[in-house]
């Protein structure tokens, strides 16, 4: 039995690796021909780094060792289109595919749930991944940024994580957007504040106390700080901040949590965005159901169905002997039978004839 059930198990992982790699590929084609997605993803933290580096261009952050503004720069704007890719886009697509009707059509396809969702963050991470190479390109080429090759595998560490976190917190934020045109205001509403509190845009080295405390509770900061230290070619540090890698998890794993058990797959239908039909949700939920299911039809109890809305009785009340009773004839009622086939119902056969048939009267 069980040297029969491997070669099934493993058959079924190839399948769902060639399902998730396809889903991947449909995904990147679809940014790649969206001119607004790749624009937003890709163009907009090149911008920012030759505006900015141009702005700044000869100076140095006398707080980070006197580093060059480069050196400063452009590992904030590697953190900055890491966020741009694995949590703004992401909370747009998602929202627009759903009020399009697109995930609700995914529902009835055999195409896996996760298989679909997994393909969306995937193709984003690629995105994010894409997008830092770049940008350390573009810094290096143009403003001279310094690459240090030794920090590369700790920095990669670091951005598995927050790709993680970002994907999952912008899953999570989609529940809390009610349609597709306030995802973009909620996207940049809720990052660009963190960005400027942050050392993304400008060092916070001399703001106050709390407020930097407050922007360390944040993924962002931590994820900023970590390259930006791991690029510092005087002071900096190529190890891991165990403290910024734990902060990122946590955010990652309670927003993946949330997303699991409040993902909405269909549109807002109500007035003020609320749904006027409870929405079926989740991943998480529709896993545990098809457990039961599957546990139920290899010989489990047989729970109680609900009869249909049309009338009649459910499978289960007509498999179960004990549930038949109410089937049978009630005693002291005659059973009336219905006419044969290609008999005329209209008129009993063993009618009297009617006043104003000509007929009977002759």
């Amino acid at each position: 039995m069980a040297a029969a059930e491997q070669p099934d198990r493993s058959r079924r992982r190839r399948s769902s690796a060639r399902l998730l790699s396809t889903q991947i590929g449909y995904q990147m084609r679809v940014l790649v021909r969206s001119p607004l997605s790749s624009f937003a993803t890709l163009i907009v933290p090149l911008m920012v780094l030759l505006a900015v580096n141009l702005l700044y261009k000869g100076t140095r952050v006398e707080s980070r060792g006197n580093i060059p503004f480069v050196q400063f720069f452009t590992p904030a704007m590697i953190a900055f289109a890491v966020a741009n890719a694995c949590y703004m886009s992401v909370i747009s697509q998602i929202t627009l595919a759903r009020d399009e009707g697109i995930l609700k059509r995914i529902r009835s396809t055999p195409l896996p749930s996760w298989i679909y969702m997994a393909g969306r963050i995937g193709a984003a991470s690629i995105v994010a991944l894409l997008s830092a190479i770049v940008v350390v390109a573009v810094g290096s080429w143009v403003y001279g940024f310094q690459m240090i090759w030794a920090a590369v595998p700790a920095v990669l560490v670091v951005l598995a994580l927050a790709i993680f976190c970002f994907c999952s917190v912008a899953l999570a934020v989609t529940v809390l957007v009610p349609r597709a045109d306030s995802a973009f205001p909620v996207a940049w509403g809720t990052i660009l504040p963190l960005c400027f509190v942050s050392d993304v845009f400008i060092p916070i080295d001399g703001a106050p106390r709390w407020l930097r405390d407050l922007a360390s509770s944040f993924p962002l900061r931590p994820f900023a700080d970590d390259l930006e230290a791991a690029f510092n070619p005087v002071n900096g540090t190529h190890t891991l901040q165990l403290g910024h890698l734990e902060l990122l998890a946590v955010w990652g794993l309670l927003a993946g949590a949330f997303a699991l058990i409040a993902f909405r797959w269909e549109p807002s239908s109500g007035h003020g965005g609320h749904s006027a039909v409870p929405v079926r949700a989740a991943f998480a939920l529709d896993r545990v159901r098809a457990v039961f299911t599957e546990r139920h039809e290899q010989g489990g109890p047989e729970p109680l169905q609900r009869s249909p809305r049309g009338g009649g009785s459910s499978p289960a009340t007509l498999r179960d002997p004990s549930r038949r009773d109410h089937l049978l004839p009630t005693p002291g009622v005659e059973r009336v039978e219905g006419p044969a086939p290609g008999e005329d119902s209209s008129v009993p056969p063993d009618a009297p004839p009617l006043a104003g048939d000509v007929s009977s009267a002759e």
